[in-house]
């Protein structure tokens, strides 16, 4: 049975390999432990397409045939990238370089130099990352931010500082910081041999400490809804007891919980304080980005309805409480501490539970001392714009006010940067026209407006009446 045994062992082995490799997260130094990067990603060079933003650290010269036969005194020169590169060497992560379109990364540690085809690139993902060469010497520790390979870190060596190398071939040698405080940097010299240095530059990515989402612009015809659940948020009788024609009005209170979504998108650092700037310039409320927002909120809706002396009518607020998604685009700018930014064109999906489509449904109106039915030939009373304003205290990072209104326009086919309507035009014209005696495609455009109709058809009644008696008596 011992050569199952060794089946086994050579199993796990493979097993372990695999797990090693499968993990592509860059690590960076921070005060404590070493963390994830959010911008860098270890590429495997057999993923590698043009489309990747490879770290690149230092360059190549290279003379041209035509300059070596020539011997020109001012010779033209060709730089090659030199990438920076890991490899597993001596069951260890590496750092090393990979010279322009040659396949192959060059390591070395402990005196053993050596070059592999099977290895993994530092990719900057879609080129979000903040990364530098930050100097360092044995008397210093590495720099937060420095990205680090378990205990080591990526280094490079400028090769001006290199005293065997009167003519480098190369601007910088990638290598590796064996130690924090007291070591050296390993690289590979010009000649395949290794070399140490006690200085040098450390890789460093600077992470940003807010950002900012402007020109954003959400897609409604892409939009997808996927949920809607009506909902009944209030009923109640409006009636004019009083002895002339007025605007009477009634509050809806309601409750629900609200929830947004901006998404995490690629390369961003989540729980970063962030500002949204809408293509119509409308600012919103700070988020924390990639924190899903939610919590409960109470809202006022306030409907109003112009009733002649002796009516009522019956109103019930109706609402769709809708689960939705939205594609949108935006210009995301990261703001680092030294002043600097960093911008580059983002895509996402704006996830939002909301309550939409808030109307007011209106009975019959009706005379309050027989509860008989109003003709429908006498002029029917009116509504007025309603507002809608929130009473509960949202936390900091919540918006106040119509929240819900300003991202869902009635209009489907609506100008995508209008994405906030007017706040004062949903309850004028919620009603739809069942043919009933409260039309508001017929209402009044005013309470003078009403009073001043109705004493006009008391003067053409009397007119006619006294056409009548004249007319009988002749």
């Amino acid at each position: 049975m011992s050569w199952q045994r060794i089946y086994l062992a050579v199993g796990l082995i493979g097993v372990l390999l695999l797990l090693t490799n499968a993990d592509n997260s860059v690590h960076i130094h921070s005060k404590y432990q070493l963390i994830t990067s959010t911008t860098l990603n270890w590429l495997p060079r057999a993923h590698y397409d043009s489309s990747k933003e490879i770290v690149i650290g230092g360059f190549e010269n290279e003379e041209t045939e035509e300059d070596s036969l020539n011997n020109q005194a001012e010779k033209s020169e060709r730089k090659r990238p030199l990438y920076v590169c890991r490899v597993l060497h001596t069951t260890v992560w590496v750092a090393g370089s990979q010279r322009g379109d040659e396949k192959r990364c060059t390591v070395t540690i402990h005196g053993n130099v050596q070059s592999y085809e099977k290895y993994e690139l530092l990719e900057n993902v879609d080129n979000a990352g903040r990364v530098s060469w930050v100097y360092w010497d044995k008397f210093k520790m590495p720099p937060l931010g420095t990205v680090a390979m378990e205990k080591m870190f990526i280094a490079r060596v400028a090769a001006e500082h290199v005293k065997d190398s009167p003519a480098p071939k190369y601007t910088h040698y990638i290598g590796t910081l064996t130690e924090q405080s007291l070591g050296s940097i390993s690289y590979v010299k010009d000649d395949g041999t290794e070399g140490s240095a006690k200085a040098g530059e450390l890789l460093v990515e600077t992470e940003p400490i807010y950002y900012e989402l402007t020109k954003v612009k959400l897609n409604w015809p892409k939009k997808r809804v996927i949920k809607r659940t009506p909902r009944v948020l209030g009923e109640a009788t409006i009636t004019n007891g009083g002895p002339r024609a007025v605007n009477m009005a009634q509050a809806f209170g309601f409750t629900y919980k609200y929830s947004m979504y901006w998404g995490q998108g690629h390369a961003i650092l989540k729980g970063l304080n962030t500002s949204i700037t809408l293509t119509n310039g409308t600012t919103l409320p700070k988020i924390l980005w990639g924190m899903k927002e939610s919590n409960n909120r109470t809202d006022v809706v306030t409907v109003d309805v112009f009733l002649e002396a002796g009516t009522g009518i019956n109103v019930t607020l109706r609402a769709n409480y809708t689960d939705m998604e939205v594609p949108y685009s935006g210009t995301l700018i990261s703001h680092y501490e030294d002043g600097e930014t960093k911008r580059r064109v983002i895509n996402g999906i704006r996830s939002e539970e909301n309550m939409f489509d808030i109307k007011p449904e209106f009975g019959p109106v009706y005379f309050l001392g027989n509860y008989s039915l109003v003709p429908t030939t006498t002029m029917p009373p009116t509504t007025e714009p309603s507002t809608t304003t929130t009473t509960a205290s949202p936390p900091q990072n919540v918006s106040k006010g119509v929240q819900k209104k300003e991202l869902e326009p009635e209009n489907e086919d609506h100008d995508e940067n209008m994405i906030v309507p007017p706040t004062k035009s949903d309850m004028s014209n919620m009603q739809s026209d069942d043919g009933g005696p409260l039309s508001l495609k017929n209402k009044v455009e005013a309470t003078h407006s009403g009073v001043e109709s109705s004493l006009l058809r008391l003067n053409w009644l009397l007119v006619i009446s006294l056409t009548t008696i004249v007319h009988r008596i002749t």
